[in-house]
């Protein structure tokens, strides 16, 4: 037994930049479908995925 226990590497999509700019300009524009399918898309990277498009969309309300 180890001091250590090593956590498995996460298993799903993990998406570019630009689609995640694609989109948070969609959640901006009104349209939650394309955030939605990219998060769902993720698998175990969901919860990153999802702050990662709500950071861009508060980027670019700005």
């Amino acid at each position: 037994m180890g001091l250590f226990k090593r956590t498995p590497e996460p298993k799903g999509y993990r998406p570019t930049e630009a689609e995640v700019e694609a989109a948070a300009a969609q959640l901006n524009a009104g349209s939650h479908h394309a955030a939605y399918d990219l998060t769902l898309h993720s698998g175990d990277r969901s919860q990153e995925t999802a702050m990662r498009i709500l950071g861009a969309s508060v980027d670019d309300a700005q």
